[in-house]
Order: C-alpha cells, then structure tokens, then sequence
C-alpha cells in the first residue's frame, strides 16, 4: 500500500466511534501538543492499518 493510501485509508477512519476514530480525531488536533504522544499515535494507528491490510488479503480471521 502507498503511503498516500494508507494515509487516506486512516484518516477514514475519523467519524468512526472506535478507538481508531479516537486515535485519528486526536492526532489531527494534536490532542496534548506533545510529539512523543503523536508519534505513539501514529504509530497505533499504523497497526490499525496493518491489521485491516491483512484482513483483506485473507491473512487473518476477521
């Protein structure tokens, strides 16, 4: 996946009421301006990513 589609895949995610919709709604408001919480947010958000990825190409039960 390109990381324009994984960035555009994510940020989907924002209306959502899950805990993806949180991680995305605060690390487009910089909830807290601290970049060690940003970057543990975007990092948690990649997995989110991944796991979805993966679940798609049939890698792992839904």
């Amino acid at each position: 996946m390109a990381a324009e589609e994984m960035i555009r895949v994510i940020m989907s995610w924002e209306n959502e009421n899950s805990h993806r919709g949180r991680l995305v709604r605060a690390f487009k408001s910089d909830m807290g301006n601290d970049p060690v919480q940003q970057a543990k947010r975007l990092a948690m958000l990649g997995l989110h990513a991944e796991k979805q990825a993966k679940r798609k190409a049939g890698l792992v039960a839904a």
